[in-house]
């Protein structure tokens, strides 16, 4: 008798009454079907809270630039889509891109030169070796 009520299935863990499976985590089969429907739901809306989140960050973070771009750094004067940028940071007009219009704190014949160096190498051969 005893090995008889060993056999027997496990009842539903929602407490439905029908016999449950160790596979469906001792639930029945609607139970378990259900339960699957509420996981995938709160999967789903993590998921969509963090696309939402990510789409909001990326709104707002374009939309600072937006505004920061829409004037030249000298003249002040309006730019609309067209803007260009510089080494040193700011936004100019068309008359103001070049460096020299605006006063530009980049030193760039010291980047050039670094950028030279790194290119070229010194190559010193031993001058006594071939000496008798």
């Amino acid at each position: 008798m005893a090995s008889e009520t060993n056999m027997d299935p496990p009842l539903c863990a929602k407490g439905c009454g029908f016999y449950g499976l160790v596979a469906k985590k001792n639930m029945c089969s609607m139970c378990y079907v259900d339960d699957l429907k509420q996981e995938l739901i709160a999967q789903s809306l993590k998921v969509y809270e963090e696309l939402n989140n990510s789409v909001t960050n990326s709104l707002n973070s374009t939309g600072s630039t937006a505004t920061a771009r829409t004037r030249c750094s000298c003249c002040n004067k309006k730019l609309g889509l067209l803007g260009f940028d510089c080494k040193c940071g700011l936004v100019f007009c068309g008359q103001h891109r070049y460096p020299e219009k605006h006063s530009c704190s980049v030193d760039f014949k010291a980047a050039g030169r670094e950028v030279l160096a790194m290119q070229n190498p010194l190559c010193k051969a031993d001058k006594m070796e071939s000496r008798i």
